[in-house]
Order: structure tokens, then C-alpha cells, then sequence
């Protein structure tokens, strides 16, 4: 079925004009909306026309009213209950020894349908690693890589040439941050798994490396993922050690079954926290300015 609008149900209200992104939608002389075809191709089948039709008049291809729609709850979730809900959540780097059920892993990516995005979050791909025996199996390669970092930063041409191609950001992140844990020997297996810290699975938010928004749609799904975690009582912590391992060493990639053109954005180790927490931790740290302000 193409885009378009049943003229027969509309009502004329020029809500999806108002709503959609890319201007797709228009009136004519004697009040009619109708939808313009030649813009078809800019359309991001976001099917914000669809769900704001009190008439269900719009049609977009690919989505259904009794399929892919259905009602909002009238009662959403008010300011102070959200506040406690977010105060409660916590990086969790302790887990239980306990398996993490399929069923579970199904309901915390669920949210990742309701992310908002660029563009084209079909590109963004999900890898679970469900499977504690395959993560340590991966332990002595991300060692060795974050040793190798120790080496390049420790090697002043290599340093100059991992500054000139990780970029600014990337670098103050190894030399203020990871650098300093490789030299204390901080990610030494003998003193335990520091890096994904027992955790028994592991979901990565991958994308091929040319796709676009991948980066930021990848961010974006792995924060409702992380939330949902905590909404289910499980654990979790954002993971940027291993997904720079892997999108650095194949070996990885062929073991998480991550596709070789892909780059692993972030990824979430999770699990069943082994200590339930007291206290929220009250932080102000992002500077906020008001644009009234003189």
C-alpha cells in the first residue's frame, strides 16, 4: 500500500501537516489534505501522520492501525515517580551467579522499539551474548588490546599518530581515564575479570561503519535498554571497553559473531546485582544554562 490519505475518513483537521518531519502532507485550494507523492522517497516512515489522525485517515507503507498502532495510556508515569525511578538506578559492576532467561533479555530490548532516532534505525543491529563461558573466552584478547593501547601511549609516534586518528575526544578518554588502569595493571586477569566484571551477558549496539545515525540511534537504544534493565530489578553498566576491543581486533568480531564491516558503538553487561543499594548518590555535575540569563 502507498502513502496516502482516504479522503473519505479525513476530516480536514491538517494535524499530520503540522506533525510530519519532512513536510509531506499539504492542503489544496478547497481544503483537502492529500499527500504528496513526489516527496515519497524523503519520507521517514516515522508514522508520527498515523498516530496523531484522530480519524485514522493516513496510511503510510509498512505500518497497520490494528497491527502497529495502538492507544496511550492516559495516566503516564508523573514527574516525581520518574525522579525515583532514575535516582534508583545504578551502574552495576557486582552480579550474581545466575543466567540471565531468554524471556528476560526479550523484554528488556522490547523498549528499544519506542527509541526515538535520526535516521534509519533499521541499521542499528543488536548482538546478545547470553552466554558467560563465550564472554570470558573473549577476556585475554580485550586484555591484550588494552595493553597494546598502554604500549602506543607509552611510544610518542605512536601516540601522536592514536591522537590524529581516534580524534580529540577519544584520546583525552585513553590518556585521562584508560591509560592510567592499564599502567596500575588494573585489568590483569589475575586479579579478576575488571572489565566486564562477571557479568553473565553482554548486548552490543553495532551498525555497519558507513550507515547513517548509527552511532547516535545505537546510544540512544542502549539507554532504554539499560533502563528497562533496571525497571526488571537486573543490573547494568555501559561498556566502552569491549566494544573498542572488538571493532580493533578480529578475533572479536568473529567470536560475537559481530558482522566485519560493523562498528560496535557501546555495549551493556548485565545481570542480577549481587548487593542492592541504600542510598541514591545526589550529583550535579552537567552545567545547565538558562538562555535568560545575561
Amino acid at each position: 500500500m502507498n502513502n496516502r490519505i482516504d479522503p473519505e475518513k479525513c476530516s480536514r483537521c491538517g494535524l499530520c501537516i503540522e506533525v510530519c518531519p519532512v513536510r509531506n502532507f499539504k492542503k489544496t485550494e478547497n481544503g483537502e489534505v492529500i499527500y504528496i507523492t513526489e516527496r515519497t522517497d524523503i519520507c521517514q516512515e516515522c508514522g508520527q501522520c498515523m498516530a496523531v489522525c484522530p480519524e485514522e485517515a493516513v496510511y503510510v507503507a509498512g505500518y497497520d492501525y490494528e497491527k502497529d498502532l495502538f492507544p496511550l495510556p492516559e495516566n503516564p508515569v508523573d514527574h516525581a515517580k520518574y525522579m525515583d525511578f532514575l535516582a534508583g538506578r545504578r551502574s552495576v559492576r557486582n552480579f550474581r551467579d545466575k543466567p540471565v532467561p531468554e524471556e528476560v533479555i526479550e523484554k528488556i530490548l522490547e523498549p528499544v522499539y519506542y527509541a526515538p532516532y535520526g535516521a534509519a534505525p533499521e541499521k542499528t543491529r543488536i548482538t546478545v551474548i547470553n552466554n558467560r563461558t563465550v564472554i570470558e573466552e573473549a577476556l585475554p584478547l580485550v586484555v591484550k588490546f588494552l595493553d597494546d593501547i598502554g604500549k602506543w601511549m607509552e611510544n610518542p609516534i605512536a601516540r601522536f599518530m592514536m591522537r590524529r586518528g581516534a580524534g580529540a575526544e577519544t584520546f583525552s578518554t585513553v590518556k585521562n581515564h584508560i591509560y592510567p588502569m592499564v599502567r596500575k595493571g588494573h585489568y590483569d586477569l589475575r586479579y579478576g575479570d575488571q572489565i566486564t566484571r562477571g557479568a553473565p551477558a553482554l548486548i552490543f549496539f553495532h551498525g555497519d561503519r558507513v550507515a547513517e545515525e548509527h552511532t547516535n540511534n545505537a546510544l540512544i537504544q542502549a539507554t532504554y535498554a539499560m533502563l528497562a534493565v533496571h525497571a526488571l530489578g537486573l543490573g547494568a553498566t555501559m561498556n566502552e571497553l569491549v566494544p573498542a576491543a572488538v571493532n580493533r581486533v578480529p578475533e572479536l568480531k568473529k567470536l560475537f559473531s559481530i558482522p566485519p564491516d560493523d562498528d560496535v558503538v557501546i555495549s551493556l553487561m548485565l545481570g542480577y546485582p549481587k548487593y542492592r543499594y541504600q542510598k541514591a548518590i545526589r550529583r550535579k555535575k552537567v552545567k545547565i544554562r538558562m538562555n535568560d540569563e545575561r
